[in-house]
């Protein structure tokens, strides 16, 4: 087989496209941007120029591309246009652009297709997770020592290495000579560019090694970004694919509080061992070094699981976008959309505009609505299935055509939806109808296919990876025209976007009650109804789907379902709960509330008298006020989301990286995530807010968890004070208020 491209690194005037195997090519390529011909003279510092003809936002014009040495020579020289085209596509992608560079194809010398598109499964991987070890139970880099690191090569054993003592120096070495000997394409791990990384590089450095884990022997390279709340770090390793999976569940998953990797199992159905804290190491290397071992074992094994469930759709993400693998994992999705974006419209002939300063930014979105709080039974979950980009194929939605150039077209419409007027143009068919047209197009054709082989068959997995990566870009494409960092943003074509989703969502629901079914609450997601069975909601979607130029598809139907608010409910569906929005899947309760509040609405799901959930709850206030509980049950976290000099409100994070940086010299970064307790003392809560780590159950506030779990459950059991709960009740809920 060819050697398989998947990696890319930028270099001075060139880029480096490496190969399976260690192969890398420098491919010189010169950095460009376009002008309109007025502006030509403005530029310098260019090293060729050439007349062309393409799009600018979809009307064809005469510019001139200037191609220069680098890109600092290219920025340099842009400062004094006003609209240098395609200036924010960076060289790298531009590369990939110009030459149709796929990731994870078998390329010959003149990166030409030889053969068909591959995977991951064709890289060699070394998975690897580690254990740091700190006697305060706060790991500090370049104090605590990296004690033992679990790996395993693609799908062999899990093997260790590990240190007698706490000289870590052995454990760096042996760790560095794996990786030289075995020489894999890619590393891959879970939040480790953030943790064992940083730890081992600051280790190596004190003992004097060079952590030299690049192909050609250099050392990591540190790069950060900021996104949705944290720092995802990013080391660059020379010649091979850094994989850190933790930037995929931050960016995929929202719904989960913290994003930690057993937290990600749990959702996706990987099984796991029970959890051992980072605090909890030290103690557990002292009392039993075999079985933190096997701990350690046990959770790479859990990490590589993951892997296996959600790397195949990220790569086919990287082929339909030309990102590199290691690039796509950390790109949001806002970026991952305009990569295919660009990606098309250069087969369209387009350039683009320069980004500039949005004036015009927020609109409405998606209809919201709730029939009343309360407890519902039989209830069908109706999805609205890529409902926004079916709108804005069928009513030639896009970035050039709302309010369109004059050069555009010749017939434009004047429409009002919902309060929202715009002129769209009629006679020329816009790049983003065009583009969802053919995506949905491309995965009803792999649904076919996937229904004419086995769940079981290589090829089915490879197609359902795929069809997740077509319907990621297809329904992401509308968000991506109100995105302020959008080259093509166009604010009025999202507003026209939504106003007609308000308008259809309506239209569906009109049809609904006339049908004698009772819609119950409605967002951007989808409709939800009571009153019917499968085949009255079925036949609802069949004549909603011919009729109308939107698809819904029937979810599920729920047992039972309760409703405190918009956008607060929780659904028992076939004997597990899905909720949105309840704080048992936020981050800032502890863990103890959390349980109780999920606990007690399962209960009131599943039919539970109120002196069942009144003893739950009591319970639960038991066990806080006598103790029986761990301090990882009351750790509130908390990410630092700005430096200390920059906190307009002084939260418990502020507090806890005050005390650290006053108490102990730890400086708080920007990113980091904190491990809270509540303390007592004088001062308000947050002024008594404690990095878990340095104190111990005796410290806690108990008083102050125990009116916490009190807030928590009077306003989960508010919603239904007329409600009953089973058979069993006497007077509905207002007995537990009264």
């Amino acid at each position: 087989m060819p050697p398989i491209y998947y990696h890319l690194e930028d270099s001075e005037g060139a880029v480096e496209v490496w190969f399976t195997g260690g192969i890398s090519r420098k491919v010189k390529h010169r950095p460009y941007f376009y002008t309109l011909p007025d502006e030509e003279t403005k530029v310098s510092g260019f090293i060729e120029k050439e007349r062309v003809r393409a799009k600018v936002m979809g009307v064809e014009k005469e510019l001139v591309r200037f191609y220069f040495l680098d890109d600092k020579a290219r920025k340099k020289a842009a400062k004094k246009v006003e609209k240098p085209f395609d200036l924010d596509i960076p060289p790298w992608f531009q590369f990939c652009v110009d030459h149709g560079l796929i990731p994870f194809s078998q390329l010959d010398e003149d990166l030409k297709p030889v053969g068909e598109l591959v995977g991951l499964e064709n890289l060699k991987k070394v998975f690897f997770s580690g254990l740091i070890y700190s006697d305060e139970g706060f790991p500090i880099e370049g104090k605590s020592p990296v004690v033992a690191i679990a790996y395993a090569i693609d799908d062999g054993p899990i093997e260790t290495i590990a240190t007698e003592d706490l000289d870590d120096s052995t454990v760096l070495r042996e760790f560095i000579s794996m990786i030289r000997t075995e020489d894999p394409d890619a590393l891959v791990g879970y939040g480790h560019d953030a943790d064992e990384f940083k730890h081992m590089m600051a280790r190596a450095k004190l003992h004097g090694i060079k952590l030299a884990i690049g192909r050609d022997g250099s050392e990591p390279q540190e790069t950060g970004r900021f996104f949705r709340g944290t720092i995802l770090v990013e080391n660059r390793i020379k010649g091979r694919a850094n994989l850190d999976i933790f930037p995929i569940a931050w960016r995929d998953f929202p719904q989960l509080p913290e994003r930690t990797w057993y937290e990600l199992a749990d959702e996706i159905g990987v099984e796991r061992p029970k959890v051992l804290m980072k605090f909890r190491v030290a103690e557990a290397w002292r009392s039993d070094r075999d079985e933190a071992i096997s701990y350690l074992k046990q959770k790479l094994h859990t990490i590589r699981e993951i892997y296996g469930k959600l790397m195949d759709h990220q790569a086919e993400l990287s082929k339909l976008t030309l990102r590199p693998i290691h690039r796509l994992i950390r790109t949001p999705v806002g970026e991952i959309v305009e990569s295919y974006v660009i990606r098309e419209a250069k087969s369209h002939g387009w350039v683009f505009p320069p980004k500039e300063a949005r004036r015009e930014s927020g609109y409405e979105g998606g209809y919201v609505w709730l029939k009343s709080p309360g407890m519902y039974e039989e209830i069908g979950y109706l999805d609205f299935a890529s409902m926004y980009p079916s709108i804005m194929a069928h009513h030639n939605i896009s970035f050039e055509t709302v309010d369109p150039s004059p050069e555009l077209c010749e017939e434009i419409e004047e429409v009002e939806v919902e309060g929202v007027t715009a002129r769209i143009c009629k006679d020329v068919r816009g790049l983003v109808p065009i583009l969802v047209g053919k995506l949905m197009e491309e995965r009803s054709a792999i649904k076919a296919k996937m229904r004419e082989l086995s769940p079981d068959d290589p090829e089915y997995k490879r197609l359902d990876a795929l069809q997740k990566a077509v319907k990621v870009v297809t329904n992401a494409m509308y968000g991506y025209m109100g995105w302020t960092n959008a080259l093509l943003m166009n604010v009025k074509a999202a507003r026209i976007t939504s106003a007609y989703g308000r308008y259809y969502i309506k239209e569906v629901k009109e049809r609904a009650e006339s049908k004698g079914l009772t819609v119950i609450y409605i967002d951007t997601d989808g409709i939800q109804l009571i009153g019917g069975k499968r085949e009255d909601y079925e036949e609802l979607l069949e004549k909603v789907n011919r009729d109308l130029p939107i698809r819904i598809e029937l979810e599920y139907i729920a047992e039972r379902g309760i409703y405190v608010a918009k956008k607060k409910y929780a659904h028992l569906v076939d004997g597990r709960l899905i909720a949105k929005g309840f704080e048992f899947v936020r981050r800032d309760y502890p863990p103890i509330i959390k349980e109780a509040q999920r606990k007690v609405v399962e209960m009131a799901l599943r039919g539970s008298d109120l002196d069942e959930i009144k003893g739950l709850i009591n319970e639960y206030r038991s066990r806080i006020l006598n103790k029986e509980v761990r301090k990882e049950d009351l750790i509130i976290m908390e990410t630092m989301g700005k430096e200390l000099d920059k906190f307009e409100r002084r939260t418990k994070g502020f507090y806890v990286a005050m005390w650290l940086l006053e108490r102990k010299g730890i400086e708080v970064h920007r990113g980091q995530v904190l491990r809270i307790l509540i303390v007592k003392g004088p001062g308000s809560v947050n002024e008594r807010a404690r990095p878990a780590e340095f104190f111990d159950l005796d410290d806690v506030d108990l008083d102050y968890y125990v009116k916490l779990l009190d807030q928590v459950m009077e306003r989960t059991l508010s919603s239904l004070k007329k409600v009953g709960i089973s058979e069993k009740r006497t007077g509905g809920l207002e007995e537990w208020f009264g």
